[in-house]
């Protein structure tokens, strides 16, 4: 998804890919591309998306369907790339938060940056860097299975309370009642987007009480902590847009499920997400998780 206000060049963008698109090298347009790029046409989206594969899509956010449920159906099951113009917040499609970018300008040159800031601890930030200036006394996540069973686990000796907004939807309004309290949040960046501008908004001004930690996906997580031994593991992660099949998956985090589940599979780490296996609890391996995120401030 590309943000920004109008005149920053958003459709400046989408019409040089349309008339490339119907012209070819007599638009003066030249696009290096491995794959076709098209523009989605507003009155003939449909029967253009029923004939596509493997193109990177082009909407600008004049397409009147682009907010409806059946464009984030069309899009959830297609075999396409999407790029979306847009200042709309869209709900219905599971876009991460990393995903979100804006056309920064220097002079001549315009290139594509990301809007929101994280660093090695998936720690996003907002104008200001947020430094909690105390522990912690809840850790406030958006999973209600595995992903709960894990961190109430973690923390169940110590006085941090572990709680579940339900889902990643219901994250601003959990912390929209407890604005007093010192919290951790940490949820699916996958699937955040569309709650990252006002999540993130209110990080920064309850900045002194309040971490946002968006990861790809707790099962992200698991991976990446080195518990499964596996090559394919290692390769997924490596380049994981080399293998991922966007037909089959709606998100990121649905791919990082499936891997998880078919690499743990026959192992004492065997993943099912309505019961996390006891293994990820032994101390030892919890703690190479917990790394990953370092609640340095949780005591």
């Amino acid at each position: 998804m590309v943000r920004g206000d109008s005149g920053t060049g958003k459709t400046t963008l989408f019409e040089m890919v349309s008339d490339h698109m119907r012209e070819g090298a007599k638009s003066g347009v030249t696009i290096q591309c491995d794959h076709p790029c098209v523009a989605l046409v507003d009155m003939d989206w449909e029967n253009q998306l029923a004939g596509m594969k493997n193109s990177i899509v082009f909407v600008d956010e004049g397409l009147q369907a682009i907010r409806s449920d059946e464009f984030a159906r069309a899009v959830k099951h297609s075999g396409n790339y999407f790029v979306l113009f847009t200042r709309e917040v869209l709900a219905n499609l599971p876009y991460s938060v990393d995903e979100i970018y804006h056309i920064k300008t220097s002079g001549r040159y315009h290139t594509l940056v990301p809007l929101y800031k994280h660093d090695d601890t998936h720690r996003y930030y907002e104008q200001l860097r947020a430094k909690p200036k105390r522990d912690f006394d809840l850790l406030v996540t958006e999973d209600s299975k595995a992903g709960f069973q894990f961190f109430d686990a973690r923390f169940k000796e110590s006085d941090v309370s572990v709680l579940s907004a339900g889902t990643n939807s219901k994250v601003l309004e959990w912390l929209d009642r407890h604005k007093g309290d010192h919290v951790f949040v940490i949820a699916d960046g996958a699937a955040f987007g569309p709650y990252a501008d006002r999540v993130l908004a209110l990080q920064h001004i309850h900045r002194d009480t309040m971490a946002v930690c968006l990861p790809e996906s707790f099962e992200w997580l698991l991976l990446e902590s080195g518990l499964i031994k596996s090559d394919v593991v290692r390769e997924v992660l490596a380049d994981p847009s080399a293998h991922v099949d966007s037909e089959e998956h709606e998100s990121w985090e649905q791919y990082f499920t499936d891997v998880l589940r078919t690499q743990s599979a026959g192992t004492p780490f065997a993943y099912r997400k309505g019961e996390l296996a006891d293994a990820y609890k032994v101390a030892k391996n919890a703690d190479k998780v917990m790394a990953l995120i370092a609640c340095r401030n949780i005591r």
